[in-house]
């Protein structure tokens, strides 16, 4: 070997050792051990949920598939999928819908639940350590449409009201909690109306139109409403999935308080009042 040749290979060998070393593949987080849900708590879930014949499902953490599986064989949802980070579980559940005829509509994954998206589900499901819940809290609400449903088991989320809950005793739960106490938190994902938006009423001047400035939360809705030179704090705002309720007032739109109740479709908000329609369209967007 020459010295030239010698030279070369070393400064080649000195080179690759200081390239970064490959980025390890990131290892998924474990939101919980797997603990199979009683089954006469999956019930009360499909139950809470109000899962029909309209639902994709998705279960965040699925392990045997249970969940999904009997929302679609007995609640009769259209279907579903879910996510677990065991892969023997993964394929049990999968095997479980081969064997019940609904593997083409119902799939499991070996998935990070915290980085998986949603978006395309109406219920979500999970039963995970209730310090993964609030990792999930704005993920859910910023992926999920207007109206779709989440049902937490035994830990609800710190910020998002829920709508309803359920509390059982459940013997079964002794050898996974050491309790038989239960709890099933069900939420509504409320349209999302944040921003600033050009209020039209019945009746009123095209000239001068009202402004509704909203700021939304996990913990719900405030707004200002008025015109350029004046806003002041609306009376009343509440969103329930698509359905809006705003309460203006007295001064904004009149002598007298006007209620608005209507609903939110993408950066549209309509409705009616005593005098008519309403509409009012996000700026900006």
């Amino acid at each position: 070997m020459t010295a030239r040749l010698a030279s070369v290979l070393l400064a080649a060998c000195l080179a690759a050792a200081s390239l970064p070393a490959p980025a390890q593949e990131k290892k998924a987080e474990s939101a919980g051990p797997y603990v199979p849900t009683p089954w006469v708590i999956v019930d009360e879930i499909m139950k809470l949920a109000g899962i029909g014949p309209g639902d994709y499902v998705v279960d965040l953490g699925s392990g045997d598939g249970r969940l999904v599986l009997t929302a679609v064989t007995r609640y009769k949802a259209k279907g579903g999928f879910g996510v677990d980070i065991e892969a023997p579980l993964v394929a049990q559940a999968n095997e479980s819908a081969r064997k019940e005829g609904v593997a083409d509509r119902v799939q499991f994954h070996v998935r990070d639940l915290f980085e998986t998206n949603v978006g395309e589900a109406s219920v979500v499901t999970l039963y995970l350590l209730p310090t993964s819940i609030p990792k999930l809290e704005v993920r859910l609400l910023a992926q999920l449409p207007a109206g779709a449903r989440v049902v937490s088991h035994d830990y609800p989320f710190p910020n998002w009201p829920h709508e309803r809950s359920v509390k059982m005793d459940v013997q079964e739960k002794i050898a996974i909690s050491g309790t038989t106490r239960t709890a099933l938190y069900l939420y509504v994902v409320p349209a999302r109306i944040a921003g600033t938006w050009e209020l039209q009423l019945p009746g009123a001047s095209p000239k001068a139109p009202l402004r509704l400035a909203v700021t939304q939360q996990a913990t719900g809705a405030t707004a200002r409403a008025g015109t350029a030179e004046r806003m002041v704090d609306v009376t009343e705002i509440a969103v329930h999935g698509a359905d809006v309720r705003i309460t203006l007032p007295a001064g904004v739109a009149g002598p007298k308080p006007v209620t608005l109740q209507g609903k939110a479709s993408g950066n549209v908000l309509e409705g009616a009042t005593d005098g008519g329609r309403w509409r009012a369209t996000r700026q900006g967007a």
